[in-house]
């Protein structure tokens, strides 16, 4: 189930906000190398902005289950920048997906390969 919403609603304009300062954290202020490795692609959120899925893609040769652990450690400090940026009144709850996208177009590109030969 996706929570996308309309262009122009105020749900798609937070979660735009919301990519881009958990990619500022992510990159510029925690600690943990283990979170360089993955690139936040997109955020959706509830109409009633009460939740957020963060998607996000990992760098080649990353540990998955390593990148995971280092989020589900550094999940308060991540959720209490975001809080000291302002976007919202309350904090929304977080809930980090791999993003898996870029895996399912290359294996249609490698369909398509195969059937055009």
């Amino acid at each position: 189930m996706r929570f996308r919403s309309a262009p122009g609603k105020r749900s798609t304009r937070v979660a735009e906000l919301l990519r881009e300062s958990l990619a500022t954290i992510l990159l510029t202020r925690c600690a943990d190398p283990r979170l360089h490795d993955l690139t936040v692609t997109e955020v959706e959120m509830t109409a009633d902005l009460k939740q957020a899925r963060v998607f996000y893609a990992l760098r080649q040769g990353a540990d998955q289950d390593q990148v995971l652990a280092a989020l589900d450690k550094a999940l308060g400090f991540i959720r209490q920048e975001l809080a000291r940026e302002r976007i919202l009144r309350f904090m929304p709850e977080l809930h980090f997906l791999v993003d898996d996208t870029l895996d399912r177009s290359a294996r249609l590109e490698e369909l398509f390969h195969r059937v055009k030969e």
